[in-house]
Formats: C-alpha cells, structure tokens, sequence
C-alpha cells in the first residue's frame, strides 16, 4: 500500500487537515472522500423519488404537469452544473497550491457568480413560463399546473445555483460531509414542505392510533413551492457553512466579491465546455426519448424502470468522480503530476471494484426488481432483459463518468465534451435508431445500443489516460 505520509501539508489557516493527507495511504484517503459523496448522491436520488411519488398521488396530470417542464430543467441545470464544475477547479488548485488568499478570492467570486447567474436564469424562466408549456405540448388540462409549477421554481433558481456551487466548492476545498449534511437537511426539509402543502387537512392513522393533519391542500403548487423553499434552506445552510465552518473554504464576510480577469478566464475555459457537453447530453436524451416512445406503451415503461434502477447503479460513479476532481486538482495545484496519476488510477480501481460488486446482484436479481414496480407481463419481460443489459454495461458508463472527474480536475475539459459529442449523436443517436428501424430489436436494442455507445466511450478515455495528455491541461 502506498503511503503519502511523506506528502503531508501545513493546516489550513482555520485548523482543517489538507485532504491530500486525509488518510494513511491514497486508497484510504479515496475512501474516506468519496463514501460522504456517494451518501449524498443517494440521498438526493431517494429524496427525488420520494417527491415524484407523492407529486404521483395526486394523479396523473400532476405528475405530467412536472414531467412537461423536465427538458427545460435539464436545460437550467447545465448552466448551473457548468458554473459549479468551473469553480471546483479553480478551488481544488489554489488549495492544492496553499494559496489561501487566492482560495478566498475565488470562494466569494463563486457567491457572486452563482447570485448573478440564478437571477438570469429566474428573469428568463419567469419570462417564458407560461408560453413554454403551451409550446412543448402541454394538454389543456395540464397547461395550468405546468405553467405554475414552472415559476415558482423560478424564484427558487438564486439559491438553487448558491447550492450546487457552494457544495462543489466544499468538496473542492476537501469537504464532503457538510455538502451531505446539508443537502439531507434540504430534502428532508422538502419531503416534510411536500407533506404538507399538497395535501388537504385529513385524518392519518399510524397502527391504531388516528390523528388529525393539517394540510394546505395546494396539490402540484405546494410542491413547487416546497421545492424552491427547501432550496432557500440549502443555500442559507451552505453559506453559513462558509462563513463558519473549519474548512479551507472558509471566508469571512467582508472582503472583495469581485470577478478577477484571471478567474474569469479558467471559468470560460472550464464553463463553456461543460455547458455544451450538458447540453449534448440533455438534446440527445430528448431525442432519444421521442425515438423509444415510439416502440408503443410497454417498451416506453420498460425503458422508464430501467432507468430509475439504474439511475440508483451510477450513483457511486458521481461520487468518485467528485473526489477525483478534488484529488487530482489539489494534486496538481501542489504541482504534483505522479501524485495526480497515482490518484486518478487507483480512483478506476477503486470504484471499478465497488461499481461490479452492486451491478452483480442487479443483473442476477432483475426480474425480481421490475416485478416491484409492475405486474404487466410484457413489461416484466422487457424490462428484465433491459435491466440484465444495464447491469452488465454499467462499468463502462461509470468509467466514463469518473474519467470526467479526472479530466476537470486537470483542466481537461476539451477531451469530454469531444467524446460526449462523439457517443451521443455518432453512436448512441445512430445505433438507436439501427437497433429500433432496420434491425426492429426494440427497446432491447435500445438498451443494446447504450452499451457499446458506453464500451466506446470508456475506451477513449482509457487511451485518454495512458497517454498522461491529461496532465498537462490545466490553465491555472
């Protein structure tokens, strides 16, 4: 086991340990990043799935007045994903580099950055709301509720951008469990806003106990509004964690908040091309979504649970690849390209490992986990065999994902977007529309298709990493 004992560092000025040194040896350290990460990306995804239930309970044009406005979501969310990415680097290498003014600096150009962008972002989807719905399709019994829900989610995007970016910048800075608690503190804060909102005043009984319950009885407007309150919550619980908390993003309250031409550059430089990737990502899916609605109602439903179980399947990949930003840019902020490398490859290990050992019993079990969300039986049947094709793609995907974490911490950003381009409209668009219209495989192909666009994907960034080409991007 490789120790970096050797590679230890100073404290920061308030007390906290330089992540680099966080553990023993570079595994432990992985380790002991990524576990509060992958913890928070699951919580956020059971939160979701709690949310679309409840939102669900209310009927179906309610869950279709949310599902209406999902593409433009996705669509936010690569702007503010694009901003959180920018500043992970910037964080990750001034602290790397033990620069505690320029982390400061660049600590309160991300509070201004994320206000000035969610007050764009809420001018313009306070601005389209009501035509947008009506222009994707919306039914008129659905128009109403997709316009609502639309703006009040609008006025939740200032603190919405404040949350994502401020918890990219912990995690920067080598902090992963005050993201995790914050962000449980704003879903819990969510479920119980939802609970209360949506429904009506109503008698609840618990065993043999029964009880009044107020409700306000505002169905998918209490959602909206409880989602953007718990955002509120977030960004006020994140703040005052950065302001406070004993870690090597902490700032003090007064001091400079604004852009520097320097900072500006690497947020362009790293921005622009996260934000094009997102949006390959977010156009392709759309497009792939009209393909596969196409195959008829089962498929569609087949392809939906899928989905949702994978979604749970690369939910670690995420979280190792946020440590892999933090690592390998703190790694070369200390202008330390081995140690990068040395993290970056034992991160692949390390995930690769923990990735297989939770897709094995998914692909053994997947007839047994559809059959949970529906008893039609053609449904169960395609969806086990779609599963089953996930299960054993799903490294690919995830490598994939963690390599993007490597390649951002390094200032890499050119190399994903190419091969985010590259698989969605060279390979997963084309070999889907092959499997479904020529060949007539259907949703399998479908799931088929994903998986060599996945093989090829994670192929080079294999070579990508090799080559050690990776090293030698970073523009700070």
């Amino acid at each position: 086991m490789k120790q970096i004992s050797s590679l230890s560092r100073q404290k920061e000025t308030q007390g906290a340990d330089h992540v680099l040194t966080l553990g023993k040896n570079i595994p432990e350290t992985i380790l002991r990043l990524s576990a509060p990460a992958i913890l928070e990306q699951f919580l956020v995804c059971l939160a979701s799935l709690i949310d679309t239930a409840m939102v669900g309970s209310i009927g179906a044009a309610a869950t279709a007045s949310v599902a209406i406005n999902i593409s433009t979501v996705w669509l936010i969310n690569g702007f503010i994903t694009a901003l959180s990415v920018g500043f992970s680097f910037l964080v990750s290498h001034s602290v790397g580099e033990g620069n505690r003014q320029k982390t400061e600096s660049v600590v309160r150009q991300s509070i201004t950055a994320s206000i000035l962008l969610g007050l764009i972002l809420t001018a313009v989807v306070l601005s389209i709301h009501r035509i947008l719905p009506k222009l994707l399709g919306a039914a008129p019994d659905v128009l109403p509720n997709a316009q609502l829900y639309l703006g009040i989610l609008g006025m939740g995007l200032v603190p919405q951008t404040l949350g994502v970016v401020l918890s990219a910048v912990l995690r920067s800075a080598g902090n992963t469990k005050l993201p995790l608690a914050a962000n449980m503190s704003a879903n819990l804060l969510n479920v119980i806003g939802n609970f209360l909102l949506i429904y009506p005043s109503r008698q609840l009984t618990i065993g043999s106990l029964t009880f009044p319950m107020w409700g306000a009885g505002l169905g998918i407007k209490g959602a909206a509004i409880s989602t953007a309150f718990s955002q509120y919550g977030l960004a006020a619980i994140l703040l005052y964690q950065i302001y406070h908390a004993q870690t090597a993003a902490r700032i003090t309250v007064h001091g400079d908040y604004r852009f520097h031409r320097w900072s500006l550059k690497s947020l362009f430089h790293i921005g622009i091309p996260v934000l094009l990737e997102r949006n390959t990502l977010c156009l392709g899916q759309i497009a792939l979504t009209a393909m596969i609605s196409g195959l008829g109602t089962a498929p569609l439903a087949a392809h939906y649970l899928t989905n949702q179980t994978e979604g749970l399947l690369y939910l670690p990949a995420y979280g190792f690849s946020y440590t892999a930003t933090t690592l390998v840019g703190q790694s070369l902020g200390a202008r330390d390209p081995k140690l990068a490398a040395r993290f970056a490859r034992d991160i692949c290990i390390i995930s690769t490992i923990v990735i297989v050992t939770a897709c094995v019993p998914v692909f053994l079990l997947s007839r047994q986990i559809i059959s949970l969300f529906t008893n039609d039986g053609q449904v169960l049947a395609l969806g086990t065999q779609t599963l089953q094709i996930a299960a054993a793609t799903e490294l690919f995907f995830s490598f994939f994902v963690i390599c993007c974490g490597i390649c951002r911490g390094a200032g890499d950003v050119r190399f994903p977007l190419a091969v985010s381009i590259i698989g969605m409209w060279g390979f997963r668009i084309g070999l889907v529309w092959l499997a479904t219209r020529v060949l007539m495989w259907g949703v399998v192909g479908v799931w088929i298709a994903i998986g060599v666009d996945c093989f090829v994907r994670s192929c080079l960034f294999l070579h990508r990493l090799f080559s050690g080409k990776w090293l030698h991007a970073s523009v700070v």
